[in-house]
């Protein structure tokens, strides 16, 4: 039997009685997934855009590396989704790669459409290689891609006249009405806000932002993925988060990522003895797949007792590496360090999420008029781990797709004024800043069933009454945390093997028998009607 749904605003709140619009589509979410889908709809369509925070905290506008795109002289389709069904680990969905794959050309020509100009030489579009790939296919612009391309598509978007782009708009909840979405409820400028609409998108991202230690800020938090589970959609994947292997600490002590691209060009990895040891983990080295080098690392920082290692790129030359990692080598030397002369510290922090809701091949959730895109959405593209920057192009494909089945399917809904929400509400009273530190050691790069089961069960025995609790973003976001923590311990418990990212030392041997790639579906309609 399906509990009864625990929502952040009272169900008793009437929702006809607070400010609203009216939408043919709201976006929840302003990265390059969202934006993707708003600039394909039909322009006829009269849109909403959410972003949460400004452009620049985005997770698109943060990434680094590039777009995975086979196109090079001596690459294929074929290799890339080859090399994609390998990192996953078995648990891919094929026909979600092979879309991703053979719709990347197209992404890529989407986005010089709209004024991006990656990397060029004398041959060229620039290709570069990342870990987990057999050939250089890595399109960029320098060290600082996703800026390039959100930049690009932000002065489109504001071009739009069909597009009502909100600022510093958070989602609170997701309306429904007979199982259906149609629209949701939204905190903007410090009131309650409700945004009808005929469908709904969610593109808000991951939740890697719940550990203490990791590349994006605290704010990506899941809060799209959330809202959908407590609206009844199917959560899946929630155990898979990646770590990136190599992450610097600043001085500031703010997490900052050093791309992949410096190891894919030649950057090794260094232990406190001074010695190169990836290759004791294994033959592709610095370049083995993600989950293998954060736990490698991990595994080296264990028996030397440190809390870092280095990488090492001071054979690359100051000068190719100030111009080729224009923005690393800016960050590092504003913190005293120099690539071309210093080992830089290292250490693995929670970078992309695999797991979110899970959607068909046009984004298509389990609720109808409800689509998903971006981190947020679980395509089945990833498997069990993510092949590097696989996700920018993830992005853009999956957000056209959404676009397109909307102006394919697209007709207006009955939209009711006042909107029945059965169920209760749910708060926590959590230290959220402890959580992220308890999550980074029980559900990180290693993980132990005991721990985790200890970590859930105070977490369930965290819930309070809500006439104690903050009504305000802030604590919006805290119930959002607390929810989509439970659920990637409950997941992580579940799965009772190793497999990707998924690292569990009390159950190191990955099991085909019984954690098959139908495991993940079904887990998925579990946490949903648990």
């Amino acid at each position: 039997m399906m509990k009864k749904r625990s929502y952040i605003v009272s169900p008793k709140v009437q929702l006809n009685g607070l400010a609203s619009k009216t939408y043919d589509v709201v976006i929840v979410g302003a990265g390059i997934a969202g934006m993707s889908v708003a600039l394909s709809l039909n322009p006829k369509l009269k849109v909403a855009l959410m972003s949460k925070e400004e452009i620049d905290e985005s997770s698109t506008y943060k990434a680094q590396g590039g777009m995975a795109i086979s196109i090079g002289a001596n690459d294929s389709p074929e290799k890339h989704i080859a090399d994609t069904l390998h990192v996953g680990r078995g648990l891919c969905r094929q026909p979600a790669v092979e879309v991703l794959i053979r719709e990347g050309a197209k992404a890529l020509e989407f986005l010089e459409s709209l004024g991006t100009n990656f990397n060029h030489d004398e041959n060229g579009i620039c290709l570069s290689r990342e870990a987990g790939h057999s050939e250089n296919r890595i399109v960029h612009y320098y060290d600082y891609t996703g800026r390039h391309i959100a930049e690009s598509m932000a002065a489109k978007v504001a071009e739009r006249s069909n597009i009502d782009l909100f600022h510093h708009c958070f989602l609170v909840d997701i309306l429904t009405k007979d199982q259906q979405c149609n629209g949701c409820i939204v905190e903007n400028s410090g009131e309650l806000m409700v945004l009808h609409a005929s469908e709904v998108v969610i593109a808000t991202g991951g939740y890697s932002g719940l550990f203490a230690r990791s590349t994006n800020t605290m704010t990506a938090n899941g809060d799209g993925i959330a809202a959908a589970y407590r609206a009844g959609a199917v959560i899946a994947d929630m155990e898979f988060v990646q770590f990136h292997p190599t992450a610097f600490t600043t001085n500031a002590g703010k997490v900052f990522l050093l791309t992949e691209a410096l190891r894919g060009e030649g950057a090794y990895l260094l232990n406190d003895a001074g010695k190169r040891f990836m290759l004791d983990y294994h033959p592709s080295g610095e370049l083995a797949p993600r989950d293998e080098v954060a736990r490698g690392i991990v595994n080296e920082m264990k028996l030397n007792n440190t809390d870092v290692v280095y990488l090492d790129a001071r054979h690359m030359g100051g000068k190719y590496l100030a111009d080729r990692f224009r923005q690393v080598y800016s960050e590092l030397v504003q913190n005293g360090y120099h690539m071309e002369r210093d080992l830089i510290p290292i250490a693995p922090a929670a970078h992309y999420t695999i797991g979110g809701i899970l959607t068909d091949l046009l984004g298509k959730s389990t609720l109808l008029h409800l689509y998903a895109c971006g981190e947020a959405a679980s395509t089945g593209v990833h498997g069990a781990n993510r092949l590097a920057s696989n996700s920018l192009s993830e992005g853009v494909v999956f957000g056209r797709r959404v676009a397109h089945a909307i102006n394919t399917e697209f007709h207006k809904t009955d939209l009711v004024a006042v909107i029945d929400m059965e169920g209760e509400r749910v708060w926590y009273s959590t230290d959220i800043k402890k959580l992220g530190q308890d999550l980074a050691r029980v559900a990180g790069v290693l993980r132990k069933g005991e721990e985790l089961s200890s970590l859930l069960e105070t977490l369930k025995c965290e819930i309070e009454d809500e006439k104690n609790s903050m009504e305000s973003v802030q604590g919006y976001q805290a119930c959002n945390a607390c929810q989509l923590a439970e659920l990637l311990l409950e997941a992580a418990l579940f799965r009772r093997e190793s497999r990707g990212t998924h690292y569990r030392a009390d159950y190191l041997a990955r099991n085909d028998v019984d954690f098959n790639k139908h495991t993940v579906q079904q887990w998925g309609r579990r946490a949903a009607l648990q």
